[in-house]
């Protein structure tokens, strides 16, 4: 969770009225702080989100509320938001802000009120998971700033400014322990789209964590990473309102069928029903390039700009259910992967066992050493790295095997070439996607299908 003091509490409106306004009201983009943050940590985006009105909710304690107490809570927060439902509007929430925007958006649907447009979640973790950085609550001064400057880009004059340290540790005490005490009750998913933005260098809340924000919503999901790291929303506003206002004015995550503008450094996935047809080919040396791959009325798209990519997908249901086919037909017999059972034989099923998807000794050996419960994801990440880097046409690569299946990832492989895994949350349930893609490509963006 991310601090850093600043001093503007909200934008003031232009100067001079827009020559063709809109037809209806432009919409207000509603920003809640990350821990230890106020208002003006919004400054940023202050007149580059266009006709976006950006209004930054303050917290008590803080700028012009820092004579209040600095505790808070959603009730009270979503009652000072409540006016702006009246109007089109959107929440964006970063790190600690993205929790509390995500149980205000479920406090004004309790309260039978409009919902958002979008969920913007910054930098945070899936509220259904915990926060790492909370455990620090507890530390001492010393230890606790100490956390904070390395690991969640507070500033360095924290440890050296005494009458800084006087006037942010309460604000700071405060919301890490509201982050503590934060649990996640289950309830429907959101009807309203969420976008996640993850900064490229954010080693507290890296890109493929963001991912689980789709479990939160049936209205459509997409990840955008921006170059940056965990403040990016301060070191990187100009494109984070570039991001927004687009996607305010486009059809919404997961809605469109081609994928935006792909850079040279990045990769986009989309996760769509298998029965849509995939977006427009690729055409030309330096165009898109895009592979695609579908498992049990599931499929992905992988585009990236220029160079050859492969993908594959599969759902861990295909193996875990001819396991215990295998189980209940021989019981008492020692049960380790389904080698002969092919992935597409199941619900979760992908395209089979093609050239390139098989296991190699030393990966058969990893499996049988490995708890039960965690085969059939090892067997499916063996099995997907393997076929997307067939399909990348790096055959070499996909027969060498993999020593390490349970090694996070990217998986690097000869030749420049790396495999990156992608947990996908869908309304078929859990799936994994393996891209792989020349070695360089790092920033992920993604566009995920979750209507249930």
């Amino acid at each position: 969770m991310a601090i850093e003091p600043l001093s503007i509490t909200r934008p003031t409106p232009p100067p001079t009225p827009q020559p063709d306004p809109p037809a209806g009201p432009a919409p207000a983009l509603l920003c809640l702080p990350y821990a230890g943050g106020a208002a003006g940590a919004y400054h940023g985006l202050r007149g580059a989100c266009g006709a976006v009105e950006v209004v930054a909710v303050q917290l008590p304690g803080r700028e012009n509320r820092i004579a209040e107490p600095p505790e808070f809570s959603v009730p009270r927060l979503t009652d000072e938001i409540a006016p702006h439902t009246a109007r089109p509007y959107a929440l964006y929430g970063h790190s600690m802000g993205a929790r509390i925007a995500f149980e205000v958006a479920r406090e004004l649907r309790r309260r039978g009120l409009p919902p958002p447009l979008r969920l913007y979640a910054g930098a945070a973790h899936p509220p259904d998971r915990r926060v790492p950085l909370a455990a620090t609550a507890d530390l001492p001064d010393e230890a606790f700033i100490d956390q904070l400057v390395r690991r969640a880009g507070a500033p360095e004059e924290l440890r050296d400014v005494p009458e800084l340290r006087e006037l942010l540790l309460p604000v700071l005490r405060a919301d890490f322990t509201w982050i503590k005490r934060y649990r996640y009750a289950p309830e429907p998913p959101l009807d309203v789209p969420v976008v996640a933005f993850a900064g490229l260098g954010d080693a507290e809340v890296p890109p493929g964590d963001m991912l689980g924000w789709a479990r939160h919503t049936r209205a459509g999901f997409a990840l955008r990473t921006l170059r940056g790291g965990h403040l990016f929303v301060r070191d990187g506003s100009a494109e984070l309102a570039r991001l927004i206002t687009a996607d305010l004015a486009g059809p919404g995550p997961g809605r469109g069928t081609d994928p935006p503008p792909v850079q040279d450094d990045e990769i986009h996935v989309r996760v769509f029903p298998a029965g849509e047809p995939p977006g427009t080919p690729g055409a030309g040396a330096g165009g898109p390039s895009r592979a695609v791959d579908r498992a049990g009325g599931l499929a992905v798209e992988v585009t990236v700009r220029g160079g050859a990519v492969g993908a594959a997908v599969g759902l861990p249901a295909a193996y875990g259910a001819a396991r215990d086919a295998a189980r209940d037909a021989f019981p008492g017999a020692a049960h380790g992967p389904v080698h002969g059972a092919s992935p597409g034989a199941g619900r979760g099923g992908g395209s089979g066992d093609g050239p390139g998807d098989g296991l190699g000794p030393g990966e058969r050996e990893q499996l049988a050493d490995a708890a039960e419960e965690d085969r059939p994801w090892l067997e499916l990440r063996a099995r997907t790295a393997r076929r997307a880097l067939s399909r990348a046409g790096a055959h070499a690569q996909a027969a060498a095997g993999f020593p390490d299946l349970a090694a996070p990832g990217p998986w690097p492989a000869d030749a420049g070439w790396q495999v990156t895994f992608l947990p996908l949350h869908t309304p078929l349930g859990e799936a994994l996607a393996a891209v792989a893609e020349p070695r360089g490509r790092t920033r992920l963006s993604a566009d995920v299908w979750t209507d249930r």
